[in-house]
């Protein structure tokens, strides 16, 4: 199966396939296809049976939710919902697919266009729309597209209630009635008022911390990806910064491709020769900072001049900083972990908090980031993998500091008994592991709309206001490795303040470079750059994917997941350590081993399904005196997941299996590899994924060599293909 197909459970009554989710990690999304090029009778069908979407399916899906919304009474008819996109529909078919299941639905469209993530769900906000479709894959290849959902007046992306919901939805329509619906919504294009509210929320010293005049002799060079920044990053920098270069700002050229945070991810640093000769040749982004920071090379050792990259993912909510080292001639790498470490510093050194400050992080992140910032001052809380969850707790404690204020002026005993109401809802909600955006977002907006009535707008207003103060919210920091890094920012209009939090990637690059120019002693010494790879004592930090995988597999009650299971402890058990099984009841597929040493936790590993892309992942994390521990471990799990996961249906898997027996027996040019033949896959996608993540296969000038492990894993399929 491939890994955007929905999640099937059996049910045990009459033994057929029930299909709860058809969304993953951050709603759906996976590789797109023409309806006259597939081979399925209907959307629904080209999803389930060949795991493509149509644009077709863009219009139920869009559809579906907004029904949804007008069933449950959150919007009326010709209520706003707004609809924008990353660049890589450059047909514009799916776009309008989608547009057009809006406006069937009886809402009215209010089209965007081309725009990062975070404006997108910031007008959403802006304009009091009911919800916004964001149509990206994110950092997924060209060949992918999705959807993500931002509900109205929380800005909460959906839950895994609201998922199961709309799968329902959407599989009980009959598309053959959708299409010949009439266009009952209204169109309405609002691309350049989207485009300013975000260039003046970014301009507005509230929402970032870069003061002025401080980037004298900072180069910056900026990668768009050929992303949702390309049309707006120009505008943005130039009221930040006099010198810099963007980058991979031409769609054309391909979304994401040799560009953008994807391929970065588990990096420390990049050496020269990777940049010159090795797997980052064609990096634009990596060779101009290189050759810049070699120009400046001497001024960079002996002042405070920089050579720094931004770098964001296709639709704009993630970013990485880039720096140049000129003692080590190389480019270092700063993921999520140490932006968000650099940035809580940074605030612990600017604030007094009258309570202590939240610091959220997943279960992806280096263990010590989160011990480093305990020791820092700050609260933290470890969550499921996806931003979504991320945001969760941040409404939730602005929700509390709103809530704190009321107390404290509405004395009414019947406030209280709703009040009482509210909270037990969402208790309940918590307590039962069972997350709904929308539920959640009208308990809350159902008793802030008692208060409107019964005491006045004015003072649902004030406690918006005293909510958005940073020592009223503790909620400080969230952040996912994967370069997410979401802090408070605000909108205004008039007298309203409201708090707002969306992973931002350019927010984030600016927050990052105030916190190190800030933080920074001495100015610029080979200590400032080991500083700078290492701000806080790093644990071992492994991350291994497998692609082309039948997700369900690693379902509860998998034969495979037993065996795995079994094999994780047998190799856990390590002297003087307790090994715990970990249940996240937000993703009970992920098989999570705990490792404590004296009650403290001292490492982590976990198997988990990708929600975003085809493959699963063996994630490593620990001390790093236990390193040659999970590096062993390491060597006897990955190689079974790569031999034991790998669909069998999958055309990608299929592909990647004929190059490795290409060259098996010798190097091979590319024309050797015998892919001409296998149509509706990407053969640059496949290499890619087979050399730069797997490991399965390397590249020495033009010719193909299969890896040791490639040829292991080879084996290993032959062997078991044969029992």
């Amino acid at each position: 199966m491939n890994s955007d197909l929905p999640d099937v459970k059996p049910d045990s009554s009459n033994e057929s396939i029930i299909i709860e989710r058809i969304q993953g990690t951050d709603g759906i999304r996976g590789p797109v296809r023409s309806i006259e090029d597939s081979t399925s009778s209907s959307p629904l069908a080209a999803l389930l049976d060949e795991g493509v979407m149509t644009e077709e399916f863009f219009e139920l899906y869009t559809f579906a939710y907004c029904q949804e919304l007008l069933e449950a009474n959150f919007a009326s008819a010709l209520d706003l919902v707004v609809i924008g996109w990353d660049p890589r529909d450059l047909s514009g078919r799916f776009n309008e697919a989608a547009v057009r299941g809006i406006r069937k639905a009886g809402l009215t469209a209010v089209v965007v266009d081309i725009l990062p993530t975070p404006a997108i769900s910031l007008y959403l906000l802006h304009v009091g729309a009911a919800c916004a479709f964001v149509l990206t894959a994110s950092h997924n290849p060209a060949d992918q597209n999705g959807i993500k959902i931002f509900l109205g007046h929380s800005n909460l992306k959906l839950f895994p209630e609201d998922d199961k919901r709309l799968t329902r939805r959407c599989l009980g329509l009959n598309y053959q009635d959708l299409l010949n619906a009439p266009l009952l919504g209204e169109l309405r294009n609002d691309q350049h008022a989207a485009r300013m509210l975000f260039l003046d929320f970014m301009a507005d010293p509230n929402n970032h911390w870069l003061s002025d005049n401080t980037l004298t002799g900072i180069t910056i060079i900026v990668d768009a990806a050929n992303g949702a920044f390309s049309p707006i990053i120009a505008e943005l920098l130039k009221n930040v910064a006099a010198d810099f270069v963007i980058t991979n700002s031409d769609p054309v050229l391909g979304i994401n491709l040799y560009s953008g945070v994807a391929d970065l991810e588990g990096l420390d640093f990049i050496s020269a020769e990777e940049i010159l000769e090795g797997a980052f040749v064609g990096y634009e982004t990596l060779a101009q900072m290189l050759n810049s920071g070699r120009e400046q090379q001497e001024k960079l050792r002996n002042s405070s001049d920089l050579v720094l990259g931004f770098v964001f993912d296709g639709d704009g909510d993630r970013c990485f900083l880039l720096s140049y080292d000129p003692f080590q001639d190389r480019i270092l790498v700063l993921g999520g972990d140490v932006q968000a470490f650099i940035q809580a510093k940074f605030l612990q050194q600017n604030n007094k908090w009258l309570q202590p400050p939240l610091f959220v992080n997943t279960v992806e992140s280096d263990l010590e980031a989160g011990r480093a910032v305990q020791q820092a001052g700050f609260e933290t809380m470890q969550c499921a993998v996806g931003d979504k969850w991320i945001l969760w707790q941040a409404c939730f404690c602005d929700w509390q500091a709103r809530q704190e204020y009321y107390l404290l002026k509405i004395t009414v005993p019947e406030f209280t008994t709703l009040l009482d109401q509210a909270k037990s809802a969402l208790g309940q909600m918590i307590k039962n592991s069972m997350f709904d955006a929308l539920s959640a977002t009208r308990i809350i907006m159902s008793l802030e709309n008692w208060i409107r009535a019964n005491m006045g707008d004015e003072l649902v207003i004030s406690a918006y206001k005293y909510a958005s103060q940073q020592q009223n919210n503790n909620f400080t920091i969230g952040s996912e490795e994967s370069g997410h890094v979401i802090t408070l920012a605000k909108i205004s209009s008039e007298d309203e303040v409201t708090s707002v939090f969306i992973g931002n990637g350019f927010k984030c690059a600016l927050n990052s470079l105030a916190a190190i120019l800030a933080l920074r002693v001495p100015k610029n010494t080979a200590e400032f750059f080991a500083w700078l790879k290492n701000p806080y004592p790093s644990g071992f930090q492994k991350s291994l994917p497998v692609y082309y995988v039948d997700k369900s597999l690693l379902d509860e009650g998998s034969v495979l997941r037993k065996e795995l299971k079994e094999m994780l402890l047998s190799e856990l058990k390590w002297t003087k350590m307790e090994v715990e099984i970990v249940k996240r009841e937000e993703e009970p597929e992920m098989l999570l081993l705990r490792v404590l040493e004296k009650g403290l936790p001292a490492a982590a590993v976990f198997v988990r399904n990708s929600g975003t892309e085809d493959k699963l992942a063996l994630y490593l994390r620990g001390r790093e005196d236990l390193s040659k521990r999970l590096e062993a471990l390491a060597g006897k799990i990955y190689p079974f997941l790569l031999s034991s996961f790998k669909s069998k249906t999958s055309l990608m898997a299929q592909a990647e299996r004929t190059v490795l027996l290409c060259v098996k027996d010798g190097a091979r040019q590319l024309s050797d590899l015998n892919l001409k033949n296998i149509t509706n896959i990407s053969s640059e996608r496949l290499l890619h994924e087979m050399n730069s993540r797997q490991k399965l296969i390397r590249k020495n000038a033009e010719l193909w060599n299969i890896t040791e492990l490639g040829l292991n894993f080879l084996n290993n399929s032959e062997r078991s293909e044969k029992i």
